[in-house]
């Protein structure tokens, strides 16, 4: 869900995570700490870790899945079409 355009979302303040199949953008301010991406994919959301976003450490479509399910719109994706 949640895909958009990356100039677009550095412009409303979202950080980058970048991978080589999907980049994350997570905007700190929007995260209403509902931990959906900590309790269903902590292998690439991992408070404990820097950076605590992963991308590239689950599937990209256990990642979109999981971005899918944030409620406070916080996270997004970009999905590279080219892997």
């Amino acid at each position: 869900m949640h895909e958009e355009n990356e100039k677009d979302l550095i412009k409303a303040g979202y950080k980058k995570y970048k991978s080589e199949e999907i980049d994350v953008f997570f905007h700190a301010g929007k995260c209403t700490h509902a931990a959906n991406c900590i309790k269903y994919l902590p292998s690439t959301f991992n408070m404990n870790r820097k950076p605590w976003v992963e991308p590239s450490a689950s599937l990209h479509e256990d990642v979109k899945r999981v971005i899918a399910t944030c409620p406070s719109n916080a996270l997004h994706f970009i999905e590279h079409k080219s892997f």
